[in-house]
């Protein structure tokens, strides 16, 4: 894993003032890469990278040059197939220099073209110069586990693995996106689509490539990757006993696919069921003894998952690592994550997973981690199974029937009984800040900027409009899939890399996430049996959650279910919880109150007596509030 970053000039030659910005901009990306570093002259085009050191540590380094075509590549990730595609590409005729995936990357290329990136089974984020074509393709991984931020103008083409990097070699101050940060007030997210939280700097999607030419100026995006989308009367009609069983094979097969490395690897563990599988299955291909396992919480008993995790390495018959995180390592950690990452923090459990980077870094340089099972396999109850409430409700007001006890169930949760559409649905239940109180934070200037959400809904409609003939259900398998998922990923990314750990995420593996998505939503989440089925048609979904009336997650958990402890097995997700009201209204708000009432960017956009009236009733969405603030200031 690495850093990435280049500089493409459409009308002048590089000077000493752009070459210099490079140095700087690399150097910004050191804790990616603490290995060694290069920057690398095409024409007018600049690549520079810093690099951490995992296959071939003596002789990957890059930015990597063919010596016969002079093709460059700067490359950020893991090809994990590299070794089979090596031995294809010499059966092709291709010879080797080094034994890194880097140079098969760029033989991939020359073999394949642009084809190149669907042969890759791995995380990844590359540009390629051609100087022969006057071309840069640049692409992502099908699921977006290494990032790629860009700006384009009619005077340059600048990438990076971070925002900041594209700050340095820009030269110049990009306005707020106003639209994007109240989707990120909404729902925690860091992109709207395509678009950051600045204007003018943009995230590559997952799945997608860009291919420019840098003599014609001609730019395009193109998707080379996307989840299968199926009516639920057109999934694969197997056996849940088959499926489990495939499902299974595919999980193994990806995680031991993941140990390949030069460099010791570790793994997070949290007590919950992703992280366990991932430890039950690599103990008969590592020498267990070590390979560290590391859980982070806090000293709130309610908020630490100690115990799950040490029945995880009481069965492995080895030793816990357990990281306690306090309210200074909170305060310290998350400026400097902003900083690193030009971004708010999305989730408190950043800081956790950041100490436990920095404590892994200590013994080892890769962790495995278990993102994306509940994207995958159905692991969020009210975010996934509310479709069961859109589904059983009034499309308008005049349908609703008053007194049916599961309208009235819906007015006391949602305050309504009808939802007009799938964006209005989850756009009104799925909201951390809902839209009235968005629309009340904001004063007058910034909701005109905000353009009162247009951008929000139109993104939700188009997605939803493109699954049509979908489950309700599967519609918002997909939308975590495609949004949620990059955002955790992202989290991941930074945290572990601003501690100069390489994070590997083994349900993100493409076949994997393209079988899972072939089968029928009742094998990702489905009644316990009959009574609770029957139980459930009258409640609405959070009343369904707290009965426990649904078995999520139902593959991967009946596929690991006589190899992990049963309270694993059984228990609910957390993902190293830290107490966040408690120590924001308690140690730390001197520090949020300050953030919230004086920096900035309140002055500016934001209105004070709300504000005021978020922090004397103890309103959890000041989480979010105080990291755009700290954002702002960080930014300035």
């Amino acid at each position: 894993m690495c850093g990435i970053v280049g500089f493409t000039s459409l009308n002048k030659t590089i000077d000493d003032g752009i070459s210099a910005r490079m140095e700087k901009a690399v150097k910004q990306m050191a804790l990616r890469g603490p290995d060694g570093n290069g920057i690398h002259q095409i024409e007018n085009t600049l690549f520079g990278h810093s690099r951490l050191a995992i296959q071939d540590p003596k002789a990957g380094a890059q930015p990597w040059v063919d010596n016969e075509t002079k093709i460059a590549v700067t490359y950020n990730g893991e090809i994990y197939n590299f070794c089979d595609l090596r031995k294809t590409l010499e059966d092709k005729g291709h010879s080797f220099r080094t034994y890194c995936d880097t140079e098969v990357l760029v033989k991939s290329y020359l073999e394949w073209g642009m084809e190149c990136v669907k042969y890759f089974n791995g995380c990844f984020a590359f540009a390629i110069c051609d100087p022969c074509k006057k071309t840069i393709f640049a692409a992502r991984d099908r699921l977006g586990v290494k990032p790629f931020f860009f700006s384009k103008t009619d005077e340059n083409f600048i990438f990076a693995s971070v925002i900041p990097a594209i700050k340095i070699l820009s030269n110049k101050k990009y306005d707020y996106n106003f639209p994007a940060i109240s989707h990120y007030l909404g729902y925690g997210k860091l992109a709207l689509g395509s678009s950051t939280l600045f204007s003018g700097i943009d995230t590559l999607s997952p799945g997608h490539f860009i291919k420019f030419n840098y003599q014609t100026n001609d730019f395009s995006i193109n998707r080379y990757w996307q989840r299968p989308i199926h009516k639920e009367c057109d999934k694969e009609d197997v056996d849940f006993d088959e499926a489990v069983a495939k499902t299974k094979d595919l999980v193994e097969k990806s995680i031991k696919s993941r140990l390949i490395s030069d460099v010791p690897v570790g793994a997070f563990l949290s007590g919950g069921l992703d992280s366990a599988i991932v430890a039950h299955t690599v103990k008969d291909d590592v020498n267990i003894s070590q390979f560290p396992f590391f859980c982070a919480g806090s000293d709130e008993e309610e908020t630490n998952e100690f115990q799950y995790a040490r029945q995880m390495t009481d069965k492995l018959n080895i030793d816990l690592n357990e990281i306690r995180v306090q309210p200074s390592d909170f305060s310290n950690s998350w400026e400097f994550l902003i900083s690193q990452k030009g971004l708010p923090l999305s989730t408190p459990n950043e800081i956790s997973i950041y100490n436990l980077a920095l404590n892994l870094r200590k013994k080892c340089t890769v962790t495995l981690t278990g993102e994306g099972a509940d994207e995958i396999f159905g692991g969020y109850v009210q975010p996934h199974f509310s479709a069961y409430d859109f589904d059983r409700s009034a499309r308008c007001e005049e349908e609703v029937d008053e007194h049916s006890p599961f309208s009235m169930a819906m007015m006391l949760t949602y305050g309504r009984s009808y939802f007009i559409n799938d964006t209005d649905h989850y756009t009104a239940t799925c909201a951390w800040m809902n839209y009235s109180d968005r629309a009340a934070i904001f004063n007058d200037k910034a909701w005109n900027l905000v353009e009162e959400d247009a951008n929000l809904f139109e993104h939700y409609e188009d997605f939803f409009e493109s699954l049509e003939g979908c489950s309700s259900f599967d519609k918002r398998m997909h939308l975590h899939a495609e949004f949620n998922l990059e955002n955790l990923l992202s989290r991941v990314d930074n945290c572990t890399m601003s501690a100069s750990v390489e994070a590997r995420v083994p349900f993100t593996d493409h076949r994997l996430v393209e079988y899972a998505f072939s089968l029928p939503d009742k094998f990702k989440m489905d009644w316990i049996d009959a009574k609770a089925k029957k139980t459930g048609s009258k409640l609405p979904t959070m009343e369904i959650d707290r009965r426990n009336l649904l078995e999520t997650k139902r593959l991967i958990r009946n596929a690991f279910k006589n190899d992990l402890p049963q309270d694993i097995i059984n228990r609910k997700k957390m993902s190293f919880p830290l107490p966040l009201t408690k120590w924001f209204f308690g140690p730390l708000f001197k520090e949020v109150q300050e953030l919230c009432m004086d920096s900035e960017f309140t002055r500016e956009f934001l209105d004070i007596k709300k504000i005021e009236q978020m922090l004397v009733t103890k309103n959890y969405n000041i989480w979010l509030l105080a990291n755009l603030c700290k954002w702002s200031e960080s930014i300035k």
